[in-house]
């Protein structure tokens, strides 16, 4: 038998994080995992990998551009692994979770009223999928005996692991013998997995090193109690009452919920397969999630189109920015969602007026003040959605631009280098709607109100008439919280504490800006000209190409303006480290898309995005080690940790 220290498997909890990434990792670019052919229909959770040996290359890759500062673990474990006889190191595997058992009639109650079979440890189901070369040498070479059915091997330090034989070149392995024991796997699967992944899980597999996929068949009834539960916890804590309804009886608590409870209900009744992938690509890193809806159900339905968000967000103004965004809202599923989220704003809304009415009748005075408030709070946070789903035919699209400036920090205000756009064939209605929308804050309860003042024709650029807008926040002197809300109204706003801009129309959009700088206004009208577009930026068209095509929304994160921030922060903070960024680094971008009954969205970060950031961590930790200095922190330096 080997020894327990010179086992592969044995050095996995010398780094946790590395073993997690490497059990479920796989080849960037490839389709579904070949150990998903052998993965049973009814798994809860597989976490699959394609290629252990690619995978193992690409982590190391990643490591050394994020100049982390030791990986003498994950090289050691790898080394092992891969020289196992009988492992095959190119091979595919897959960790494998089933689900539990169905729960008993009579099974015992913990404290917090779920039984037994809820608060069990998944890992207790889960099973390792690998392919070997020859599974009786692999587990001779472990210390097991082969000739059993199902044999001990060295584990993770004192636990040891169970071992069996799957057939056609593939090994079982767990912590749980029964588990390894009773595992019934799959054969020939692949095609039963892709109908189950779909258009949205195919499309993150493809692009994806890291691919993890959840049955939601197997968790739905487990969610549908924990829905149970929420809404049985709302109607005891209304019979104690709150601060702003008082007593509330059950029935009514069950009504206002009933909205939200049946969008719940249906998500989980209509969703097949959840998925999540991890790309570690040599062009760069991408993330994904999806959700997969059952085939002609309500909630795929809504998902069903392409979205012109690719082209909408390349026809931004072009200026540095800390987020750049563009939704396209003309696809019939994105309007039928903002619809329905309206409708359940209405019914909450009017189930809240009824027990108003209720209180009232009963004479209680201070109770229908309270609720009074509490309705008109309602109204005014819900009345942008209600107003734009009267309104949601009319607009084609909304964009927004956080824009970067230095004088951000230095008084200009956090937000002032905001625009916002509204697109559609009427601008001039869409132009209505941000002003009413900005109208309804001084209505709002609390102990910040605001004044708003809309000035026409204060000013005119491009032949543009443009209106001027101010919000000034009026706090109560006689609040303790006052002060320090005025100082973080002059971060967010400026020296004056206030919010103020223009707004103008040009070219079916209607166009706000957060500042009242002529010159901002003059660069997002021209941009509906297509003149000075972020189009043109060659890190912008690397940020984008590993999106989606179709989508309903993008985005960008500025790299370089973030960097740049976070280094004036510092600065503020008494800690002026010196960070050098390139000026062209690329800005990073997600992308969201809603085609094929599923909704995707997709993170992606450049490579030049991560070695910048591999070179500012690495230029922050020596300036902390140059500010520690001294002889007995460079011997530390020099001594190798150990763990």
């Amino acid at each position: 038998m080997l020894a327990l220290r010179s086992s592969p498997f044995a050095s996995i909890r010398k780094s946790t994080l590395v073993a997690a990434l490497v059990l479920a990792a796989g080849q960037a670019g490839a389709a579904i995992p070949g150990a998903m052919d052998r993965v049973p229909k009814d798994a809860m959770i597989v976490i699959a990998t394609d290629n252990f040996e690619q995978t193992t290359k690409r982590i190391k890759f990643y490591a050394d551009k994020l100049r982390a500062p030791d990986t003498d673990d994950f090289d050691d474990f790898v080394e092992e692994l891969s020289g196992t006889k009988g492992f095959k190191k190119d091979g595919s595997m897959a960790l494998v979770v089933m689900a539990p058992p169905e729960a008993k009639p009579d099974a015992k109650k913990d404290v917090e009223g779920d039984d037994e079979s809820n608060s069990d440890d998944p890992m207790q189901r889960a099973v390792l999928l690998v392919q070997v070369t020859d599974y009786k040498t692999l587990v001779t070479e472990l210390g097991g005996d082969a000739s059993k059915e199902v044999s001990q091997v060295d584990g993770l330090g004192e636990a040891p692991l169970f071992c069996r034989d799957a057939g056609s070149g593939w090994a079982i392995l767990g912590p749980v013998e029964e588990a390894v024991k009773g595992f019934k796997p799959g054969d020939h699967m692949l095609k039963q997995h892709e109908e189950a992944l779909g258009v949205v899980g195919n499309r993150a597999a493809q692009s994806s090193d890291i691919l993890l996929v959840t049955n939601w068949s197997t968790i739905a009834p487990r969610f549908e109690k924990q829905i149970d539960e929420l809404v049985n916890t709302a109607k005891k804590g209304a019979k104690r009452g709150n601060p702003m309804f008082g007593p509330i009886p059950p029935e009514t608590v069950a009504k206002f919920m009933a909205p939200v409870e049946s969008v719940l209900r249906a998500y989980n009744r209509d969703t097949q397969t959840c998925v999540i992938g991890v790309g570690l690509g040599e062009k760069g890193l991408t993330f994904d999630v999806g959700a997969q809806f059952k085939p002609k159900s309500e909630i795929a339905g809504f998902f069903q189109g392409t979205g012109n968000a690719a082209t909408t967000l390349t026809s931004l103004p072009s200026t540095p920015f800390l987020v750049a965004a563009s939704a396209d809202s003309s696809n019939a599923g994105t309007r039928q969602i903002v619809r329905n989220a309206a409708d359940i704003a209405d019914k909450m809304l009017a189930t809240a007026k009824e027990e108003a009415k209720r209180q009232q009748a009963d004479g209680d005075k201070p109770a229908t003040q309270q609720a009074d408030m509490a309705i008109k709070m309602f109204e005014n946070q819900t009345a942008g959605i209600r107003n734009l789903a009267k309104s949601i035919d009319k607009i084609d699209g909304v964009d927004f631009v956080w824009g970067y400036s230095p004088a951000m920090l230095a008084g200009a205000g956090i937000f002032s280098g905001v625009i916002y756009q509204a697109r559609g064939s009427d601008p001039q209605l869409l132009k209505t709607l941000f002003v009413d929308q900005l109208k309804n804050t001084q209505n709002m309860e609390g102990p910040m109100k605001t004044e708003v003042t809309v000035t026409p024709g204060a000013a005119e650029v491009a032949g543009v008439k443009l209106d001027s807008w101010t919000l000034k926040p009026k706090t109560d002197p006689n609040d303790p919280a006052a002060s320090q809300m005025a100082m973080v109204n002059m971060f967010l706003f400026g020296a004056t504490g206030q919010m103020s801009g223009f707004i103008g129309t040009a070219k079916n959009t209607a166009i706000v800006t957060y500042s009242p700088n002529t010159q901002v206004m003059q660069q997002a009208i021209d941009a509906t000209a297509g003149k000075g577009t972020i189009g043109a930026d060659k890190g912008v068209a690397t940020a984008v190409a590993a999106l989606p095509e179709g989508s309903w929304a993008r985005g960008l994160i500025g790299t370089k303006s973030l960097f740049d921030l976070g280094q004036m922060a510092m600065s503020f903070t008494g800690m002026p480290v010196q960070m050098k960024v390139p000026a062209d680094v690329p800005p990073m971008a997600f992308g969201v898309t809603g085609d094929g009954g599923g909704m995707h969205v997709r993170f992606h970060a450049p490579i030049q995005v991560i070695s910048t950031i591999g070179d500012v961590m690495d230029q922050f930790r020596k300036a902390q080690e140059g500010e520690e200095g001294g002889d007995e922190d460079m011997d530390k330096k020099e001594e190798k940790p150990r763990f």
